[in-house]
């Protein structure tokens, strides 16, 4: 009977360096580069995952547990890893000395369904098109919108043409959050816990401080005695009962109009804070992702004016 392997083999967002590493760090040892031979590296709905491929390599780290806590590692890979997408192996790695570690690494289930996109060998946050350019696009759409369209009432002409492009604009926005703590809470979350569990970061308060986002109050469509307001501890909640209210009944008010208007602000300028402290990113590219030139908040005061509630 041969023993269990104690090391993990991690390709995607729990590497070294990535979103999600900061789960596992605290029952790590220590992280070697290595690489696994027979596998390719897919992407499907934004997650990676490998697959047996004839020939096939994937480059990724070797998460090594301290003596205590080989069992407390192991967990937290799976619980963030899930059953529904990954299945559980058993491997043997070359690790970057040169010597080959047995090792438990999650390969994807029913990998040819769904869409897969085949990657090179190695997997990046960096490179995922809703943080590359995504964003991107998001902040010029919207700061063209801030410095050509008024806030107008729903019973005005030209009120649909208006605000269904910004209601849109959200709408993609929130699935750029929704990456997000996809990949640093692991998929098997349903949106509403993986939110809870980003707004008691220390670091997502702080962001939320630092981009001191445009005020708002919103209340559930589906009860209005419950109320979320941003900034606040609750901001995250706040902008995604936004998201909620849109896609489920839609709206057509004013009010409607600047809500999304300063939810669009607040949650594009703090994702992009976030990610550029947590993006694995040169220093360049860090300082380039966050600078003043790509925040939306002093277009909007500039638009609009800070008296506008």
């Amino acid at each position: 009977m041969f023993d269990a392997p104690r090391a993990i083999f991690v390709y995607g967002s729990l590497c070294r360096s990535e979103l999600a590493h900061r789960q596992v760090e605290p029952c790590i040892s220590g992280v070697e580069r290595a690489e696994l031979a027979g596998y390719g590296l897919y992407v499907r709905d934004g997650l990676p995952f490998i697959t047996e491929v004839p020939g096939g390599s994937v480059r990724g780290d070797l998460l090594m547990p301290t003596a205590e806590r080989a069992d407390a590692l192991r967990r937290r890979v799976q619980e963030y890893e899930g059953n529904d997408l990954y299945i559980e192996r058993r491997v043997r790695a070359k690790a970057e000395t040169g010597g080959e570690v047995d090792a438990w690494v999650y390969i994807g289930r029913s990998p040819r369904r769904g869409n897969p996109q085949l990657q090179e060998q190695r997997w990046s946050s960096a490179d995922d098109p809703l943080f590359n350019g995504g964003l991107d696009g998001i902040f010029g759409f919207a700061k063209r919108h801030f410095e050509t369209v008024r806030p107008m009432p729903a019973d005005m002409e030209g009120f649909w043409e208006a605000f269904l492009p910004i209601q849109g604009l959200y709408l993609t926005l929130c699935t750029v959050l929704e990456r997000y703590t996809a990949l640093v809470f692991g998929p098997r979350l349903e949106p509403g816990k993986r939110l809870s569990r980003l707004q008691a970061e220390s670091a997502t308060m702080a962001a939320v401080a630092e981009v001191n986002p445009p005020s708002i109050e919103v209340r559930d469509s589906r009860d209005p005695r419950e109320r979320e307001c941003a900034p606040g501890r609750s901001s995250f909640d706040a902008w995604y009962q936004v998201r909620s209210n849109l896609s489920h009944r839609g709206k057509a008010a004013f009010t409607d109009f600047v809500l999304v208007e300063r939810s669009i602000v607040g949650l594009h300028d703090t994702l992009r804070h976030l990610l550029a402290s947590q993006l694995p990113l040169t220093h360049t590219a860090r300082r380039s992702f966050a600078g003043d030139d790509r925040m939306l908040r002093p277009i909007y005061w500039q638009s609009r004016g800070p008296e506008r509630v």
